[in-house]
């Protein structure tokens, strides 16, 4: 074997490796069973979850307080202090690490900024704020949401200095999750879903000349994102095999939100697909705002569109 083939099996044998479908072992949050795909939770500082697993298992928690049932079910007291943190299930065959969020309380929040972190302003009464902000550090960007998406994702812009601060549902992490498996149902590629704007804080989304104090990207609840497949090239892929990137990709892939939709595997919301610009590739826009909406695409045909 040469030493170009070994470098290409080196580089091409793990770049387009999938990511793993589900956890390895499956847990339940309060007997609610997560999510297949889902590799996080969140608990407010100092509350008790009940975390119980089909099987037995052995619990191990980088903070906070176990205080243990059985070998599949255990009673944990988060930190009262703020921060990510992890968990590790080991099972009889395999084991899974599981993120914890436990996040700020948006009472601790008073002015216009969070530990000098500008958030600016929501506008209205306290109740139109975010319940909570998760901090984000360097060293927690890139813990595990699910199998497909990290925390650091749906940081949607980086303002100064960690720590960071955003607003995140992981229903939406769980309605993404779905809509990669319905893509892939459908286009034989490997494909991956990514992030181009998460979270925005009020202060960001008046600077990028969105004045409106409803977007759902202020409280967490959406994503602008494309599919593509390996290798990346930073544009959607043309998942509805026309023979071009454009606009009836995004409209394609809004179908397949509106179809999970109506099959109830995910929290309803906003679905609408954009086209090219000169900043960027189609892309679209999808949250979990808990009621359907939409507005109207505006379509182009870019002259050298991509094959």
């Amino acid at each position: 074997m040469t030493y170009a083939t070994l470098l290409w099996m080196m580089v091409f044998s793990t770049s387009g490796d999938p990511s793993p479908a589900c956890a390895a072992v499956s847990i339940s949050l309060d007997g609610n069973l997560l999510p297949g795909a889902r590799m996080s939770f969140t608990a407010m500082p100092g509350d008790q979850v009940e975390l119980s697993s089909d099987g037995s298992v052995s619990w191990r928690f980088s903070a906070g307080e176990p205080r243990e049932y059985s070998g599949n079910r255990l009673v944990w007291t988060a930190p009262r202090s703020h921060g990510v943190f992890s968990l590790s299930v080991q099972g009889d065959s395999a084991s899974q690490s599981f993120t914890i969020i436990v996040p700020v309380e948006s009472c601790r929040w008073r002015t216009e900024s969070l530990n000098s972190f500008p958030i600016g302003s929501y506008g209205g009464d306290r109740s139109s704020i975010p319940s909570c902000f998760v901090e984000l550090t360097q060293s927690s960007m890139g813990a595990r949401l699910s199998s497909h998406f990290t925390l650091g994702e749906f940081l949607g812009h980086v303002e100064g200095d960690f720590p960071q601060y955003l607003a995140l549902d992981l229903e939406l992490v769980d309605k993404l999750e779905a809509v990669i498996g319905e893509v892939e149902e459908c286009y034989p590629e490997h494909v991956d879903i990514n992030v181009m704007s998460g979270f925005r804080t009020p202060a960001y989304n008046r600077e990028i000349g969105n004045e409106t104090d409803f977007s759902m990207h202020l409280y967490g609840k959406a994503a602008d994102v494309w599919i593509e497949s390996f290798p990346p090239n930073n544009l959607m892929d043309d998942i509805d095999r026309n023979k071009r990137v454009d606009v009836c990709d995004g409209e394609f892939l809004v179908d397949l939100v509106r179809r999970l939709e109506v099959s109830g595997g995910v929290c309803v919301g906003g679905a609408s697909a954009y086209r090219w610009t000169s900043q960027h590739g189609p892309f679209v826009h999808i949250d979990v705002r808990g009621r359907p909406a939409c507005w109207e695409t505006q379509r182009n045909l870019v002259p050298d569109p991509v094959i």
